[in-house]
């Protein structure tokens, strides 16, 4: 629950409530019904202030990181190792990570993954079935890209766009992409009362009704359209 996941973050960090509603820009009153539970769903505008004031990732905050099949496996046998083994590990990512930005700058480009789907992406894209490339770009915000293959969400995204996602949750009226199940839906995001809509693009789907936003993982928030 989100205020078992405060408690914890603010022990780690040291800070009062009073600390983390100063340090979040939202009223103590607020920050204290959260952290005793006495809020259990709050609007996604306070979760992003919370998430941001850790430098986290709202599905982070929620304790709901989500990881590819590889980096799981990375990350238990991580945990598997003994002092040693993490030390090798961690000393082989940095020096991976830190050589690859650097011939990235080098060569002056943002290199992501794109997502391309099989078939059409009408009622959900099959993320098992997808092929993944790298994309130049020069949006340094996006993370990840989706290629559409039809016209299935026409005339918001036609057939050939890329779509680029910036890595956060999206805000109320913005276009994202979400996991649920084993499909990525591209959808509308809108607070509506206690609970959150999935707006579908198109008339050949239903929206999503959440009541809480953790019934689903975002991938990320759209914040430019790629067109040839």
């Amino acid at each position: 629950m989100l205020c078992e996941r405060l408690r914890q973050l603010t022990n780690e960090k040291g800070w009062s409530l009073q600390q983390l509603a100063e340090i979040s820009d939202l009223p103590l009153e607020t920050v204290r019904n959260i952290y005793y539970g006495k809020t259990p769903d709050p609007k996604i505008s306070t979760v992003l202030k919370l998430a941001n004031s850790f430098n986290l990732t709202v599905n982070c905050l929620m304790g709901q990181c989500s990881h590819t099949p590889q980096e799981r496996a990375i990350l238990i046998n991580y945990r598997n190792c003994g002092k040693h083994g993490k030390s090798i590990i961690e000393l082989i990512a940095k020096y991976e990570a830190s050589a690859m930005k650097k011939e990235r700058e080098k060569e002056g480009r943002h290199m992501i993954p794109c997502i391309i789907p099989q078939g059409t992406v009408c009622h959900g894209i099959i993320y098992d079935m997808c092929e993944t490339v790298e994309l130049e770009t020069d949006s340094k915000d996006a993370y990840i890209a989706i290629r559409m293959v039809s016209n299935d969400l026409a005339p918001t995204y036609c057939k050939d766009d890329v779509l680029l996602f910036e890595n956060r949750f999206p805000m109320h009226g913005e276009k994202a992409a979400f996991y649920k199940g084993d499909r990525i839906y591209i959808r509308k995001f809108l607070e509506e009362g206690n609970g959150y809509r999935l707006k579908c693009l198109h008339n050949q789907d239903e929206d999503i009704i959440l009541r809480r936003m953790d019934e689903v993982d975002y991938i990320g928030t759209c914040v430019d359209v790629v067109r040839d």
